[in-house]
C-alpha cells in the first residue's frame, strides 16, 4: 500500500504540472509542426488522470500474499533503509 505525504492533493499537484507544461509548450519555437495545446485542455487531462485508481499488479500482490502466508517473505532492511535515505535526500553516515 502507498502513501501519500500528509496535505498532498494529487489534483492540485496535477493544475500545476498542467500549467507548467503549457508554459513550456508557448514558449518553444513556434516553427513545430504541432500546435500548442491550451492550458485548459491539459489541465482536464491531468484532472481526468488524477481521479483514476492508481495501477494494481493483481499477480504481484497474489505472490506476496502467498510467500507472507508460507513464512517465505523476508524484508530487506538495509534495502528499504537505502531507499528511503535516497528518496528524501537524507545523507547516510
Amino acid at each position: 500500500m502507498m502513501t501519500q505525504p500528509i496535505g498532498f492533493n494529487p489534483l492540485r499537484a496535477s493544475q500545476s504540472v498542467a500549467k507548467s507544461a503549457a508554459t513550456q509548450l508557448a514558449q518553444r519555437d513556434r516553427t513545430d509542426a504541432a500546435p500548442p495545446v491550451p492550458v485548459a485542455k491539459l489541465t482536464a487531462l491531468v484532472h481526468d488522470l488524477a481521479l483514476q485508481p492508481p495501477p494494481v499488479d493483481h499477480a504481484r500482490i497474489a505472490q506476496l500474499r502467498q510467500a507472507i502466508a508460507s513464512g517465505d517473505y523476508r524484508v530487506d532492511v538495509q534495502m528499504i533503509t537505502g531507499a528511503m535515505i535516497d528518496h528524501f535526500g537524507w545523507t547516510r553516515a
